[in-house]
């Protein structure tokens, strides 16, 4: 069940899981990369690694003042994933909600955002 949160920290959380599994996929491309010896490539890596860690970094602030954190990911199944999370209220209550995903529209999501960096 979600809880009810604004638009802005839904979206916060959504660009959160977006931003981590793209440094992810960047992070392990250069890896391959600099095997091969292309310091081309690997520059232009490193280039989108440092717009990501930049773009996280606010990110990460961001969900640090909205006191939200963002738990580790939880396969449901081979199609589904699940990002469990949970925010603490003023009141002294938490809030949990997760961020269900079908796998195939991360990888569309990351696409985009990768595209557009």
């Amino acid at each position: 069940m979600k809880p009810v949160i604004s638009d802005e920290l839904a979206n916060a959380i959504h660009e959160k899981i977006i931003i981590d599994l793209c440094i992810h996929a960047v992070e392990t491309r250069m890896k391959k990369t600099e095997s091969d010896k292309d310091q081309e490539i690997v520059e232009y890596y490193e280039g989108k690694l440092k717009k990501l860690f930049s773009i996280r970094k606010e990110l990460n602030d961001f969900l640090k003042k909205e006191n939200t954190k963002i738990q580790e990911v939880v396969v449901c199944d081979d199609m589904f994933v699940e990002y469990p999370y949970y925010i603490r209220t003023k009141e002294g209550g938490i809030k949990e909600g997760e961020a269900r995903y079908w796998k195939a529209a991360l990888k569309l999501h990351m696409k985009n955002k990768l595209e557009g960096l």
